[in-house]
């Protein structure tokens, strides 16, 4: 706790030395965009031979985030939230092994993601009314899927571990007074293994884009 205390206190000094540099923003976004489903099987008996099937479908996306700005470069928080619908096209598969555990990856009709982020972006353009601004982030998610058969919502934490997400993006910004509207292009990854074998393991990639705001609560 004295060590919590210590680095707040020495972070509002930091605040107080950049007074008039430092921004703080907090923003929303929407978008949409392609999302291809892969999957990485090894030695897997199974009851077929196409159950590798990959998928291709469209995805909607909401954002929300906190960021701290000094400068042309920006971190802090991010949270989203991804639907994606039917992920593996065709009838339900379960593996040979064990035909009472039928997996996410390939009974899924639609999948809601849950995911968070820790974000950094520079700002390589930074003018007083338009910036352009690519940015990274690295985070993990959670949420559920929807079987195909029973219609049962399915845990991704009872069926999946090593969840993993990255993001990129590059947006290019508006900024009228304190009020910013950003658009642009964006990547996003999520990555999870099956806790029944770790001969499992799923990708999926999203290609889109998004538009929101951003209000900077420290602009006078």
């Amino acid at each position: 706790m004295k060590r919590f205390a210590a680095s707040l206190f020495a972070f509002m000094l930091c605040l107080h030395a950049y007074s008039g540099k430092v921004q703080l923003y907090l923003g929303a976004s929407a978008g949409a965009g392609f999302t291809l489903s892969s999957n990485q099987l090894k030695d897997l008996q199974t009851g077929t031979t196409t159950v590798a099937k990959n998928s291709n479908t469209w995805s909607l996306h909401m954002k929300a985030e906190a960021l701290l700005g000094l400068g042309r470069f920006r971190f802090g928080y991010r949270f989203l939230y991804n639907f994606t619908p039917v992920n593996i096209p065709g009838f339900p598969y379960a593996p040979t092994l064990n035909p009472q555990q039928y997996t996410t990856y390939f009974n899924g009709s639609r999948s809601n993601y849950f995911a968070q982020y820790g974000v950094l972006e520079y700002a390589i353009i930074n003018t007083k009314i338009f910036a352009l601004t690519p940015g990274i982030g690295l985070g993990s998610f959670t949420g559920y899927t929807v079987d195909k058969v029973s219609n049962d919502m399915v845990p991704l934490s009872a069926a999946t571990h090593h969840r993993f997400t990255m993001s990129a993006d590059l947006n290019a910004e508006i900024k009228i007074g304190r009020w910013t509207i950003l658009f642009g292009p964006n990547y996003y990854l999520f990555s999870l293994q099956d806790k029944a074998s770790a001969n499992w393991h799923q990708y999926q990639n999203f290609i889109g884009g998004d538009v929101g705001f951003r209000v900077n609560l420290l602009k006078p």
